[in-house]
C-alpha cells in the first residue's frame, strides 16, 4: 500500500508548536497540509507520526480532528518512528512529509509515484542540479518518496544518531547501497537557490504568512505564480537571503 506519512512535533526549539499556529486565518499549517494532500491524492493514507511525548497528544488530537491516522515514537529516533508507522499502517511505500512545509506541492507527489513505477529505487526524490536532493535545501516545496524495505535496511546498517534523526539521509548519502533516483525540478526553480518556503523561526513564520495569503487570495495559486509574487516583492527575497545565511542546512 502506498501512503503519506507526515513528520510532526511541537517541540521545535526555534519556533515552538509553530505547526498548530494560526497561519492563515485560522488555518495551521498542518490543516493546510492535510488539505493539500486529500486534494492531491484522494483515498491515499495519511499518516501523522509524532512523539510520545505528552506535549505532544495535541497532534494525536489533531489527528482525530482531521480525521487522519496517527503514529507515536521516538523523539530522537525518527527512522524508528517511520519504520513503525509504516508497519502498523501497512504502507510499503511512503511519500515522507515535513510538517513545516505551509507551500508544499501535493500536486508533485505523483511525479514521485510515477517515476518509482517506471524506475523503482529505494529513494527517489526532486533534485538540484549539483546533485543534491531538495531535502538538503530550503526550498521547503517538495516531498520524498522511499519505501519500508529501504528504511529498515538502513536502520540494520547504521546506530549513528545522525542517520536516526534524520529519515533519509543514510540513503542518499550512501549510493552503494541504495539505489537514488533524482529528478529534474520544475522549470523556473533550477537555479532558485535564494529562496525559502521552509518555516523554522519566528521570522520566518511571519513572512511566509503573508505571502501565503498574498499568493493565495491574489494568484491561481500555481507554482509559478508563487515564484512571480515573490519575484515582485524584494523585500522578500531580501528577508529569505538572510534567513538562508541564519539556517544553514
Amino acid at each position: 500500500m502506498d501512503g503519506v506519512i507526515i513528520q510532526a512535533r511541537t517541540g521545535s526549539t526555534r519556533l515552538p508548536g509553530k505547526i498548530l499556529l494560526p497561519f492563515y486565518g485560522e488555518k495551521r499549517i498542518i490543516d493546510i497540509q492535510i488539505e493539500a494532500i486529500r486534494a492531491a491524492c484522494p483515498g491515499m493514507r495519511i499518516v501523522l507520526a509524532t512523539t510520545t511525548r505528552r506535549q505532544d497528544n495535541v497532534l494525536a488530537d489533531v489527528a482525530r480532528q482531521m480525521e487522519v491516522d496517527c503514529y507515536r515514537g521516538s523523539e530522537d529516533d525518527v527512522l524508528g518512528r517511520f519504520i513503525g508507522a509504516a508497519e502498523q499502517f501497512g504502507i510499503n511505500r511512503l511519500i515522507r512529509v515535513c510538517s513545516d512545509n505551509p507551500f508544499l506541492r501535493a500536486d508533485s507527489f505523483q511525479a514521485l509515484l510515477e517515476a518509482h513505477d517506471c524506475q523503482p529505487a529505494d529513494y527517489v526524490a526532486f533534485g538540484w542540479p549539483d546533485g543534491r536532493p531538495t531535502i538538503k535545501s530550503h526550498i521547503g516545496l517538495f516531498a520524498e518518496l522511499t519505501t519500508l524495505d529501504a528504511l529498515r535496511r538502513a536502520a540494520s546498517l547504521t546506530d549513528e544518531q545522525l542517520y536516526h534523526e534524520h529519515v533519509t539521509i543514510y540513503l542518499y548519502t550512501h549510493p552503494e547501497a541504495f539505489s537514488v533516483r533524482l529528478l529534474p525540478l520544475p522549470t523556473g526553480l533550477e537555479s532558485r537557490q535564494d529562496l525559502r518556503f521552509t518555516l523554522d523561526t519566528p521570522d520566518d513564520f511571519s513572512l511566509l504568512g503573508s505571502l501565503y495569503a498574498e499568493w493565495y487570495e491574489k494568484t491561481d495559486r500555481s507554482l509559478s505564480a508563487l515564484l512571480q509574487t515573490v519575484d515582485a516583492r524584494p523585500e522578500y527575497l531580501e528577508r529569505m537571503r538572510e534567513n538562508i545565511k541564519r539556517n544553514e542546512k
